[in-house]
């Protein structure tokens, strides 16, 4: 194991959202949903483009030298090496799996699939199936609207 392997320590998912930083927290719907809840939905698969959701690649949204939101998917792009179990957890994603996404902020973000995000970049995949939640389906999973 090397030092960017390291796990960060538990934090339950509802507990994230205080931990992340601004910019996670501006980006992405951190709060109340569960993703039991979220993968246990049928909506319909549609293809979404894999450039739509690039401003994502930037987002620290993983953990690694035993801290959370660490390390980018751009981060790990530019150096597979080092961030290796970040890299390897992408490239054993399923892409045959839908990424999960909802409007936020007027912005499409993904709320489960950043790994098949990344094997998506890596693999030259131009669109990634998808399920895009509305606003019944995000409350469904206990998702809070903004405001």
């Amino acid at each position: 194991m090397t030092p960017a392997d390291a796990p960060a320590p538990f934090v339950p998912l509802e507990g994230l959202a205080a931990i992340a930083p601004p910019e996670v927290r501006d980006a992405l719907p951190l709060g109340g949903w569960r993703m039991d809840a979220l993968h246990k939905l049928r909506l319909p698969v549609r293809d979404v483009a894999v450039a739509e959701l690039g401003w994502l690649l930037d987002l620290r949204v993983w953990q690694a030298y035993g801290r959370h939101f660490a390390v980018s998917p751009r981060d790990v792009l530019a150096a597979p090496d080092v961030l290796a179990h970040q890299h390897e957890r992408a490239m054993r994603a399923d892409l045959a799996y839908p990424v999960h996404l909802c409007p936020w902020r007027g912005r499409t973000v993904i709320l489960d699939g950043f790994h098949r995000l990344l094997k998506a970049v890596l693999t030259g995949r131009e669109t990634l199936p998808a399920m895009l939640l509305g606003e019944e389906e995000f409350a469904a999973i206990g998702g809070l609207r903004e405001g």
